[in-house]
Parts: structure tokens; C-alpha cells; sequence
């Protein structure tokens, strides 16, 4: 337990928040409510993302996060689903 009385590992509260920011920002820029967004929502197919609106969602989960993602590491599965795209971030901010 640390000082506010959370019981969660560290790492299991950063990635819940992680988590938060990335579908609030979805919901933001697809319009879409924030209950209607999982880790199983398709980018490109549920929230008609296409390659712009994919750079824009990088750009401000940059300046959300404060990380910078290397674009040599991204692959298209990477934003196939939420999940993917979560799994790709919470690594990129624990490397």
C-alpha cells in the first residue's frame, strides 16, 4: 500500500491511467462515447480512423503522455484495435 492508500503495483496504475488518456482522446476525436470505446474497438473500422487522423492521435498522445514514439517501431498491427495500440504505449513508455 503506498501513501494514498493504493494497493495497486505501480506499473498496474500507470497503465490503467495510460489506458484512461487513450480512449478519452479517441472518444474526443472519433466522436464517439467513452463506455462505446475497449480493447477491442478497431481503429480504423469502429472509429473510421484513417492514416491523418492516426498522426493527429499520435501527436496528441505525445504531448498527453510526454513521450515520443519512434515511428520505426510502429507496425500496422499496432493500430489494428485499442489494445494493441495500449500495448504498443505502455511499452514504448517503460523502454
Amino acid at each position: 500500500m503506498d501513501i494514498s492508500g493504493n494497493t495497486e503495483a505501480p506499473s498496474e496504475s500507470n497503465s490503467v491511467d495510460v489506458s484512461e488518456e487513450i480512449i478519452r482522446i479517441l472518444a474526443n476525436m472519433s466522436e464517439s462515447e467513452l463506455g462505446g470505446i475497449s480493447r477491442q474497438t478497431r481503429l480504423f473500422d469502429d472509429l473510421a480512423f484513417d492514416s491523418t487522423t492516426v498522426l493527429e492521435f499520435l501527436m496528441e498522445l505525445e504531448d498527453t503522455l510526454g513521450v515520443e514514439f519512434d515511428p520505426f517501431t510502429l507496425t500496422p498491427e499496432d493500430f489494428e484495435t485499442v489494445g494493441a495500440l495500449l500495448d504498443y504505449v505502455t511499452g514504448q513508455r517503460g523502454a
